[in-house]
């Protein structure tokens, strides 16, 4: 019998980025002698996730503590392993090359620079930062969420004045000239197509859609999920309209739940264009002018190749939908991508099969709290689920493991996810997924290109492997986890 060593260690007075802390936790677990290890902040919720991982914390640790764990085999080693992570989180925070101040910033940039600046703090400290590097000339890229509507307000409007782009709050993925950043895919360049989007991962499922039809991309500008709401006005909409027009043949956007009267007035300042207008889960399909109104990213992709005359139809092989069995009669899905978990509710919704959700379609279709006998699409994403800890596309592990438990339901007929590849996603984004069980259908959506790093037909392979029905778009898993619900 083992008997284990377990050590604790409090860091006080820093500020250490979750992801930094999960990559130490990770790289201490490889040590010898170490079972487990963990470092997260110490709020409430993160203390239940190191009881859950079968820690037990000391009391009285405070809510902005960073809590190191370690289970050794010996006493010696417990403390090596809590050494090792001091120093990564001094030399991760640190010792990463020069520091600049941000009044030194300017000399940096050239007038050939395109310069972005990336702000990833908690939300309560954007605003100021925001407001200095906007009078440094800097746009900005804003991946905090939790910025208050009032200061995302008043930073959107500064940079209108001085002309540059604010690019968030809540910004997972933009792209310029080519260059992604936050959360994006390694495309193939060109300016066929334009793109705007209010969310991440529709970004990313776009411009991979528009990519794979052989239409070029390399701007797609995010606004953040607020941008379309009538407090905000769409002001990074318009400012990325008017910048993408002089660049790009055509434009299109995606967004969720935007306000009809700005979808109105915004339509009308492209539909001279070849463009799309993609408000994901609205049943609204159409044409005005030259822009094609949709709610399904796939259909949008097709109308501007057509508009444009240039790209292929995206072809896939007919799947017959599979039985399950009898008995099985639940769908769950978990998704890493907001987006692409609003655009699966809304497919199903139309094929019939009723799905609740923590980001539902409409109010009645709220997941709620316990929601084991229900239908569900669930945002593994959102605020309650990442609160204190990496993004499911950076530790997919937590994500995954969902799937895993669900798979060895009796009662469960389809599990539904997407894979979502590209910069800034885990090298390996089935990590957690090894005991995925065969009993119901599973059916995903891969979310890449041929260039993203992980590789994509390895990827695919992998789930194959599994047993999982694999499809090149999000849109076409949704139909076939429908079809698939409906099979007698």
């Amino acid at each position: 019998m083992i008997v284990l060593s377990e050590v604790y260690h409090t860091v006080e007075g820093r500020y250490v980025d979750s992801v930094l802390l999960m990559q130490i936790s990770r790289e201490v677990e490889k040590m010898e002698g170490v079972q487990k290890a963990g470092a997260m902040v110490a709020t409430p919720e993160n203390i239940s996730f190191f009881r859950i991982a079968g820690f037990n914390p000391p009391p009285g640790v405070g809510a902005n503590s960073i809590l190191l764990a370690v289970d050794a085999v010996t006493g010696p080693a417990a403390d090596a392993a809590i050494g090792k992570m001091l120093g990564m989180i001094e030399s991760g925070t640190s010792g990463a090359g020069r520091r600049y101040r941000l009044d030194e910033l300017p000399s940096q940039m050239s007038a050939e620079d395109y310069p972005v600046m990336l702000i990833s703090t908690p939300g309560q400290y954007v605003r100021d930062i925001a407001l200095g590097a906007l009078d440094i000339g800097a746009n900005l890229h804003i991946f905090s969420s939790n910025v208050p509507l009032e200061q995302e307000l008043e930073i959107k409007r500064r940079g209108r004045d001085r002309g540059l782009l604010v690019m968030g709050p809540d910004c997972g993925t933009s792209i310029i000239d080519g260059h992604g950043i936050g959360f994006a895919n390694k495309l193939s360049p060109g300016n066929d197509v334009g793109v705007i989007g209010s969310s991440g991962t529709g970004i990313q499922e776009l411009t991979v859609q528009l990519d794979a039809a052989g239409l070029r991309v390399s701007y797609a500008i995010g606004t953040g999920s607020n941008d379309l709401t009538p407090e905000v006005g769409g002001i990074t909409t318009e400012q990325a309209i008017a910048m993408l027009r002089g660049r790009c043949s055509s434009i299109a956007i995606v967004c969720k739940k935007p306000d009809p009267a700005l979808q109105k007035s915004i339509i009308a300042r492209i539909q001279d264009l070849p463009s799309a207008f993609i408000s994901l889960g609205s049943s609204e399909s159409g044409v005005h002018g030259r822009t094609g109104v949709s709610g399904i990213i796939d259909e949008a992709v097709a109308h501007i190749s057509r508009e444009l005359g240039k790209g292929h139809p995206l072809a896939e092989k007919a799947v017959e939908a599979a039985s399950p069995g009898q008995g099985r009669r639940l769908l769950k899905g978990y998704f890493v991508g907001g987006s692409l978990c609003y655009q699966a509710q809304a497919i199903l919704h139309r094929e019939g099969i009723k799905v609740f959700s923590n980001s539902p379609l409409s109010p009645e279709y709220s997941a709620g709290g316990e929601f084991r006998d229900r239908n569900v699409c669930i945002d593994t994403g959102a605020e309650e689920y990442v609160a204190g800890r990496p993004h499911p596309m950076i530790d997919p592990v937590s994500r995954n493991s969902f799937l895993v438990r669900d798979s060895g339901r009796a009662d469960v007929r389809v599990i539904l996810f997407d894979v979502v590849l590209g910069f800034g996603s885990s090298p390996d984004p089935l990590d957690g997924l090894q005991g995925l069980e065969k009993g119901p259908v599973a059916v995903a959506s891969i979310c890449g290109t041929a260039q993203d790093s992980q590789g994509i037909e390895s990827v695919r392979r992998q789930l194959e492997q599994k047993g999982v029905v694999v499809f090149r778009s999000a849109s076409r898993a949704a139909a076939y986890a429908a079809a698939v619900m409906k099979v007698e």
